[in-house]
């Protein structure tokens, strides 16, 4: 109870303890006193607490931004190594291989507020259900090429599968996400002390925490490509890939006379 309520009461009550005691017309002002008095101070007070509790600017901020953030790990390819260079898998349960890791990532805003993203993590939760966080290695998709098969139709009619390598730009997630707006990209990530079995099969979890502190998730289930089709890039001025396993961007594949 509020300390103005106590102080009426206690006016009220001597205030009656004084009519009492004193009698005739000096007690019945004297208490007529005191009653008013201490119904204004018990009223006031119970008026107060009725009142509502100012908010804080910062409990304001988190009730008013409702934010839902679509995250998406469209595909994921895994280039197994040893020592930096290429390695074929022998052993789908093989543990002494590194793993390069690129995941390709969309991002959604589908509100009306602008988002930052201060926070991406990947991780992968392996058969028993422990969680290994995955290396980031930002900077250096220049460095790597997506190998995929085109399609395509020449001048006579006659379809070609052709051989090509595309660049896999980074996500940004320096700049904020506009409401609305959609971004694309990928990310490099590194591991090791798993097998190419639990690569292949394991989720892979993206997680990203936006400017309103809320926490947004996108699952690669699998199967992941192992090994994927990703190679080193050495450079415009090559043209060429810089391991041999990769395929050439410039070669013609086999042609298909079917329609």
């Amino acid at each position: 109870m509020a300390k103005r309520t106590w102080v009426g009461l206690a006016v009220l009550g001597c205030g009656s303890l004084v009519g009492i005691l004193s009698g005739g017309n000096l007690g019945l002002v004297s208490a007529a006193v005191c009653l008013v008095i201490g119904l204004v101070l018990f009223v006031a007070s119970e008026t107060r607490g009725l009142r509502p509790t100012p908010t804080t600017t910062s409990e304001a901020d988190l009730t008013s931004h409702k934010t839902n953030l679509l995250v998406l790990v469209k595909e994921v390819h895994v280039r197994p190594q040893r020592s930096g260079k290429f390695q074929e898998i022998t052993d789908p349960n093989q543990p002494d291989l590194e793993f390069e890791i690129f995941a390709h990532c969309w991002l959604i805003n589908d509100t009306g507020d602008r988002l930052g993203i201060p926070l991406v993590q990947m991780s992968l939760t392996k058969p028993d259900g422990t969680h290994l966080v995955l290396q980031r290695m930002p900077g250096d998709l220049d460095k790597w090429r997506l190998g995929r098969l085109r399609d395509e139709l020449d001048s006579w009619g006659i379809r070609y599968l052709q051989a090509a390598q595309e660049a896999m730009p980074e996500l940004d997630i320096t700049e904020p996400l506009e409401g609305g707006a959609t971004r694309q990209g990928w990310l490099h990530l590194r591991a090791e002390h798993l097998t190419p079995t639990e690569l292949r099969t394991s989720p892979i979890t993206l997680s990203i925490i936006d400017s309103h502190c809320k926490s947004h998730l996108g699952v690669a289930k699998g199967p992941h490509h192992v090994p994927g089709r990703v190679w080193p890039f050495l450079g415009k001025s090559d043209g060429v890939p810089a391991s041999s396993e990769a395929p050439s961007p410039q070669g013609r594949g086999r042609a298909i006379t079917g329609t």
